[in-house]
């Protein structure tokens, strides 16, 4: 056994990272992903989440969202390790219940609340969206 481990943990690697992305996608992502399917990606400056959840507390990503403001909503992406199974979507604007500008800290953040029959989203972003977002919604 000792002698095949070597061999056999590159394949024991990739099959969990496989069936872990594939059993967290089924726990929000996937929802809004079927039901507001965008797989081309529209143009704008995108964002980078260090925080968001979808619906279950096990559905959780760090650092790995990328969210791009567009007039018709906001478009959702996964980042390229993280792209299996997470293809990205458009949340229109009418989704997005509640924009709130939150501090923690030394840290200024934007807290967006998604809700709709898809499931809810609860994303973090940096201050520096401030500008850009104000051109699509007021906030809150």
């Amino acid at each position: 056994m000792d002698f095949w481990f070597p061999f056999l943990f590159p394949f024991f690697f990739v099959g969990m990272w496989v069936f872990v992305g594939f059993k967290i996608s089924r726990m929000g992502w996937n929802a809004f992903a079927v039901r507001y399917s965008a797989p081309t990606r529209p143009t704008g400056r995108a964002y980078s989440s260090p925080f968001t959840q979808f619906g279950s507390f096990l559905a959780r990503y760090k650092n790995v969202v990328q969210i791009v403001f567009t007039d018709a909503g906001v478009y959702f992406y996964a980042v390229f390790l993280f792209r299996a199974f997470h293809p990205p979507f458009l949340v229109p604007w009418e989704s997005v219940k509640r924009i709130e500008k939150k501090r923690w800290l030394f840290w200024h953040r934007y807290r967006l609340e998604i809700r709709d029959v898809a499931g809810e989203i609860h994303v973090s972003l940096p201050e520096s969206i401030e500008r850009e977002l104000l051109q699509y919604r007021k906030i809150i």
